[in-house]
């Protein structure tokens, strides 16, 4: 974020914080998953059907050129906005979980205005090098997609101001309607043969569709909220903060967001490899947001605590990164077993050699699933300068590794170095969070855990390695999977009693068709134990 000087009106004093009685968090955090949970369900669908059909229709090396653009104007995107995203969140969070509406109205005008300055700057100068320097041959989706960076990039506040007030909801409704118009876009340009040109449409038409859905209701909600002047020392404090998120968003791009695509496109002349590792990367990096939903779910609960209780936010980080676990082994380990009739079914012959890449990347995405709750418990007691430090350390080795490995090994040495960084700055990460705060980790429920997957893991490698044809072991794998890991984790005691009740209040917000079965479940995976009577 930059410090932008705005006029002030309506000076009036501030309010002071209200004292406000720690609220039941279930049913907050179990709405909002329940909503990301779709968000998440929404994004994977339509990015696996539109990647497929591309990848089919496109082919690897003309796909690898606008994966290659698209990634830089989404990564240009996240760096550009200077921090304002996250630093909404935090602050929103904190202010809206202390009673002080007032403040969080003001946090969220003030970035909204600084984000839209620096949309409409970078889009335009973005435009200029697009007319200047790209190669004529794709100038024009090259253009569309630039066009698209302003409504991704204002969409962010509203975004994260809706997560901050923990409505997730909200930010459902403007993901379906996106999703809605890029399917339907992808489909046009297909059918009427516009290809890359009609699909980088469909990406500007989508992101601002989103951007009207999500701001709407977040203006409506402010009109009741007192109009206040933003402070000084809590601009001083924003500034601060989201020069250090600056910073981490840079490392982030390096060690989370693919930044070895860039090392692909100058490093290894086939063109097809940045393809490879792009389209394994988006879909493992989807699959990875069902099992972090949970986590992403509680972080804005995690915020609100920071302002209410810090005992509370220190159990339920312990508890959020368990439950991220018990999603991310089973399906990011299951997934990697069946990556080759995956991958032959899905997106046939072209993409046979990303497999072992397909492998490696959602095995390296487990790190990355479970940092969720202790990033966010960092950045809510802006502990950061630990994150960026040995980010920066994690960031270099993710660039030395790319310049050894990629230019003889291509996608899968990227996807060596990628995890490798990732694996690393996630270990020091929860290092720090177990050392310095009172968050502890339950071995003996992980150990279980770990048993269960390791069953499902035997049980799917077998099928693949029958002789049967790709389509039949992906549809006897995946079943007989999950009905494993559902069986040992019952059979391990992988949940609790506690589990138990946390996962009654869910399914009680549940429809009920969807509800019932979800309780059935919760039934199989943790009896309730019998009443014993005591004889007088």
């Amino acid at each position: 974020m930059i410090a932008l000087s705005k006029p002030e009106i309506g000076l009036t004093k501030l309010t002071t914080p209200l004292t406000i009685p720690a609220p039941s968090n279930a049913k907050v955090i179990g709405r909002n998953f329940i909503f990301m949970g779709l968000e998440v369900l929404i994004t994977f669908v339509c990015t696996l059907s539109t990647t497929v059909v591309i990848a089919r229709t496109i082919g690897p090396t003309r796909l690898g050129y606008f994966n290659l653009v698209l990634w830089l104007t989404t990564i240009t995107c996240s760096v550009g906005s200077l921090g304002i995203p996250l630093t909404t969140f935090k602050y929103m969070g904190e202010f809206l979980g202390g009673g002080q509406k007032e403040l969080a109205r003001a946090v969220f005008f003030y970035n909204l205005w600084a984000q839209t300055v620096i949309a409409s700057a970078l889009t335009a100068i973005s435009m200029i090098v697009v007319f200047t320097v790209v190669d004529p041959e794709y100038r024009f989706y090259s253009a569309l997609l630039v066009l698209s960076m302003a409504p991704n990039m204002i969409t962010f506040v509203p975004s994260q101001a809706n997560s901050a007030a923990e409505n997730s909801a909200l930010n459902t409704r403007g993901s379906l309607v996106g999703a809605i118009v890029y399917v339907v876009a992808v489909a046009v340009s297909l059918l009427l043969g516009w290809n890359l040109v009609g699909i980088a449409a469909g990406v500007f038409l989508y992101r601002t569709a989103e951007l009207a859905v999500k701001i709407g209701p977040v203006l409506k909600s402010m009109k009741t909220v007192h109009r206040v002047p933003l402070p000084v020392e809590i601009r001083k404090r924003m500034f601060t903060f989201s020069g250090l998120s600056t910073g981490l968003m840079i490392l982030q791009i390096v060690i989370w967001d693919r930044s070895d695509i860039i090392f692909l496109k100058l490093l290894q002349p086939d063109i097809r490899q940045l393809a490879f590792f792009s389209v394994c990367f988006s879909v493992a990096d989807k699959l990875m947001r069902v099992p972090q939903t949970f986590a992403n779910a509680l972080s804005a609960t995690q915020m609100a605590e920071y302002g209410r209780d810090k005992d509370r936010l220190f159990k339920m980080t312990s508890q959020a990164s368990m439950y991220v676990l018990l999603g991310a082994l089973p399906i990011l380990i299951g997934v990697a077993c069946i990556s080759g009739p995956f991958v032959r079914v899905m997106y046939g012959s072209q993409f046979l050699p990303a497999i072992p890449v397909f492998i490696l990347v959602a095995l390296f995405s487990i790190p990355k699933a479970v940092l969720t709750p202790a990033l966010t418990l960092l950045y809510s007691a802006e502990d950061l300068g630990f994150i960026l430090k040995w980010g920066c350390v994690a960031a270099l080795m993710n660039v030395l590794l790319d310049v050894a490995l990629i230019p003889s090994h291509g996608a899968i040495g990227a996807a060596w170095a990628n995890g490798i960084a990732q694996t690393f700055a996630a270990l020091f990460i929860w290092g720090r969070v177990l050392v310095r705060y009172p968050v502890r980790i339950d071995m003996p429920v992980l150990l279980r855990l770990a048993a269960a997957t390791l069953a499902m893991a035997i049980v799917v490698l077998g099928i693949v390695a029958m002789p049967l044809s790709a389509v039949m072991k992906l549809s006897v794998a995946v079943p007989a999977g999950a009905i494993v890991f559902v069986i040992t984790s019952r059979m391990f005691m992988v949940l609790q009693k506690d589990d138990r009740r946390r996962l009654l209040v869910l399914s009680a917000l549940l429809p009920t068709p969807v509800g019932s079965s979800f309780t059935r479940l919760v039934d199989f995976l943790v009896p309730q134990s019998p009443v014993v009577e005591v004889s007088r």
